[in-house]
């Protein structure tokens, strides 16, 4: 009896943390854009893909206010690539990093670590590409799955 209730409590917190790691606030470190690509550095996103996508849709008009990022209809950028931070801006070296002519500094760089992919399909809906899978939002709001 003792190890079932140990093991409801274990599962009880375990749903707890994912859940509260899932509703993390997101912190914008910083924007760099050019004509056709935005990239937004954060420290986190939601754990999910569907709740990465629902933070994308309800932060989307005030991250493009803010940081001035034209939105797709508006002629902005083709591509909206989320980063992770990760440990921060370092030097190019030899690893494979993404660099920033916008910043004066040798430490402009970070690694590439994408959590997410903005996109337009051609039919003219958002298109969300994460390292295995994508989404479309279509015309009435429903996150389906997308072809890669």
């Amino acid at each position: 009896m003792k190890k079932i209730i140990l093991l409801l409590l274990a599962i009880i917190v375990l749903i707890g943390f994912y859940l509260w790691c899932d509703n993390v606030s997101v912190n914008i470190i910083a924007i760099h854009q050019n004509k056709y690509t935005a990239e937004i550095i954060v420290d986190r996103l939601p754990l999910t893909e569907r709740s990465r996508i629902k933070w994308w849709v309800g932060n989307r008009k005030e991250i493009e206010g803010k940081y001035r990022i034209a939105s797709f209809e508006n002629g902005g950028s083709d591509y909206i690539t989320i980063y992770k931070f990760g440990d921060g801006y370092k030097k190019e070296g030899k690893e494979d990093r993404l660099c920033f002519d916008d910043m004066n500094t040798e430490t402009n760089c970070i690694d590439k670590d994408i959590l997410m992919t903005i996109s337009r399909t051609r039919e003219g809906l958002e298109r969300f590409t994460f390292s295995n899978s994508s989404y479309v939002i279509s015309g009435d709001g429903v996150i389906e799955p997308g072809l890669k």
